[in-house]
C-alpha cells in the first residue's frame, strides 16, 4: 500500500475494515484492484464483502463495454458537462452528522447532448473521486439537496442507462453504482412529486421513504450548517462548481 498512501481513504482505517478488505481481495476480479477503489465500495455497503464483489463485477462490466477506465480521472472527464453542475460534490463539506453533501440539479443538462459513454464517464468520475475522502465520511454516509425547479422527465432524465442495465440484466443501479445515501432534500419539486411519493410508501420500504425531505429550501438548514451550503442552495458558501471543478488537478 505504499504507492497509495496520497488517498484520504487510507487514512484511519479500523481492524475490522482492513480485514475486510483483505477478504475482498481474496476475490480473482479484485487481486489487481488498488486498495483505495476497493474500499470506496466496501463502505458503501457496509463492509458486506459479497454484496461488493457483485457490485464490482457489475460496476467493471458497463466500464468494460463502454471502453471506461478504471478509475476515471479529471482528464478523462467532458469539462463542459461536468461545469453544468447537475451531479457534483465538492470535498469538504458535511452535515452535522459529519455526512458528505452531494448535489443533484437535473434541469442543468439534457444527458443526451451528450453520448451515453461521455455521461457514464461523468458518473463513474464521480463515484472515483471518493478515494480522496477520508473514512468518516465514509462511514457517515451521504446527504442529497436535489432542486427539481424547472426539470422534465422528457428532457433530464436519461433512458439509455436503464435501457443498458435491462439489456445486459442488471437489476439496478444500485447494482453498479455506490454511495450510502442517508438523507435526501427535495426542493422544488413538481407537483405531482407528493402524491407519487405517498404511492411509493405502499411498496417501498420505509427506511428509504423516511430518508426523503419535500421541503423550503431553509429547511435544509435544521441539519446543514448555512456555511456548508452553496450560496445557489440557500447557503452562504460563495464558490461555483465550475471553479471548483478548474481547481483539480487533472489526475484527480
Amino acid at each position: 500500500m505504499s504507492e497509495t498512501k496520497e488517498f484520504d481513504i487510507l487514512i484511519g482505517l479500523t481492524n475490522e475494515e482492513l480485514e475486510a478488505l483483505a477478504k475482498l481481495k481474496e476475490f480473482s476480479i479484485c487481486k489487481d484492484i488498488r486498495d483505495e477503489l476497493l474500499l470506496v465500495f466496501l463502505f458503501s455497503k457496509k463492509l458486506n464483502v459479497e454484496e461488493v464483489h457483485e457490485v464490482i463485477k457489475n460496476n467493471l462490466f458497463v466500464r468494460e463495454q463502454l471502453g471506461i477506465s478504471f478509475p476515471v480521472v479529471k482528464h478523462q472527464v467532458n469539462s463542459e458537462l461536468a461545469k453544468k453542475a447537475s451531479v457534483f460534490h465538492i470535498k469538504g463539506y458535511t452535515d452535522r452528522q459529519g455526512r458528505a453533501i452531494s448535489y443533484l440539479h437535473p434541469s442543468k443538462v439534457r444527458p443526451k447532448d451528450y453520448t451515453f459513454k461521455e455521461y457514464m464517464t461523468f458518473l463513474f468520475w464521480s463515484q472515483d473521486q471518493c478515494v480522496h475522502e477520508p473514512p468518516p465520511i465514509h462511514r457517515a454516509g451521504l446527504t442529497i439537496i436535489e432542486d427539481l425547479d424547472k426539470v422534465s422527465i422528457f428532457k433530464h432524465f436519461d433512458s439509455r442507462l436503464n435501457d443498458f442495465l435491462k439489456k445486459h440484466n442488471i437489476k439496478d443501479m444500485q447494482n453498479v453504482f455506490i454511495g450510502r445515501i442517508q438523507k435526501i432534500y427535495i426542493i422544488n419539486p413538481p407537483w405531482l412529486l407528493k402524491p407519487l411519493l405517498s404511492f411509493a410508501r405502499t411498496f417501498m420500504k420505509n427506511k428509504i421513504i423516511s430518508r426523503v425531505e419535500i421541503c423550503k429550501r431553509d429547511y435544509i438548514f435544521t441539519d446543514i450548517d448555512q456555511s456548508q451550503v452553496l450560496f445557489e442552495y440557500g447557503g452562504t458558501l460563495d464558490i461555483t462548481y465550475a471553479d471548483y471543478f478548474d481547481s483539480l488537478p487533472s489526475n484527480y
